[in-house]
């Protein structure tokens, strides 16, 4: 009987926690309308759609365990197949932020290598939004401005602008390539995240730092959640000022001057394009490196597809 008791008042807490929850995400009993677009988007099961719910209402949070050194241990490997990013140059995020037709990719092993969570669905003229970067969201000395991160597509952009998510407003394509810009004359790369409980797919471009981002930070601990963009910089050696601006830039060490001259190791350079875009006077561009991957440019897939 006393076990009776405690199982039933411990229910009874968790309900009411979970209720609690509730109505501080939804600010009332029945789910606003983002919530259910959401959660009737696709055929995923419950639980990775409560999930895919709390991370994009609350991914500040969500990620809060990311910097908890048990987390990082035990997790972090784990989760990688299911969350993950490509970095990609400004122009082809560009692409995706300009899109102008519905686009429906199963990206292949050469675009995304993980079997999983690697689906572009996007209609043209997709919604966009901006919001706080959740990583940033961590630190109190956090990389500025912190409205970094862009959502891309519904159901995300309903969503995180239905609850407000990390400060979330809608912004125009016009706000879109220059926040891309802004950001990587700062420094920073681009990057696009796909994760299984956000339907399996393609909903976001971050901009990434080198001190505040944990996916960045997952790759300096050599955990694979960030892929190749499949472009390699070459350097014109009669162009080159052996300036280092390249050397400076560069977020993954990539770059070694020896004697003035630029070095690039191909084993640590992720293709980011920051040294292309820094480098004064022009002595640097971008060809494919098919061996590390393909880009995720739209233009591209679509004729792969066609």
């Amino acid at each position: 009987m006393l076990l009776l008791k405690i199982v039933g008042i411990t229910s009874a807490i968790l309900a009411l926690a979970l209720l609690a929850l509730w109505l501080y995400l939804e600010r009332a009993l029945l789910p606003k309308k983002s919530t259910r677009d959401f959660f009737a988007f696709s055929d995923m099961s419950f639980i990775q759609k409560l999930e895919g719910y709390l991370y994009g209402v609350r991914s500040d949070l969500y990620l809060r365990p990311a910097k908890w050194p048990w987390a990082v241990r035990n997790l972090e490997g784990s989760t990688a197949n299911e969350y993950h990013g490509k970095v990609i140059t400004r122009q082809d995020a560009g692409k995706i932020i300009k899109l102008d037709r519905s686009s429906n990719f199963q990206a292949s092993d050469k675009v995304i290598p993980f079997p999983v969570a690697r689906k572009v669905i996007l209609e043209g003229n997709p919604p966009l939004a901006v919001m706080d970067c959740p990583c940033r969201a961590q630190k109190k000395d956090a990389c500025e401005p912190r409205d970094v991160c862009m959502v891309v597509g519904d159901p995300f952009v309903s969503l995180v602008l239905g609850h407000r998510s990390g400060n979330a407003r809608r912004i125009t394509t016009e706000e879109a390539l220059r926040i891309l810009e802004q950001e990587e004359e700062r420094g920073h790369i681009h990057t696009a995240w796909f994760k299984t409980v956000m339907h399996d797919r393609f909903y976001t471009i971050c901009n990434c730092c080198t001190c505040c981002c944990l996916g960045m930070a997952s790759y300096y601990r050599n955990v694979p959640r960030i892929t190749h963009s499949g472009y390699r910089p070459v350097t014109d050696r009669d162009e080159c000022t052996e300036c280092g601006c390249c050397e400076d830039i560069c977020p993954f060490k990539a770059v070694n001057c020896l004697e003035g001259v630029p070095v690039i190791d191909d084993t640590k350079c992720m293709g980011c394009g920051l040294c292309i875009s820094h480098c004064p006077v022009e002595a640097v561009t971008l060809e494919l490196a098919p061996e590390r991957g393909v880009p995720l440019d739209l233009d591209s897939m679509a004729e792969l597809e066609s």
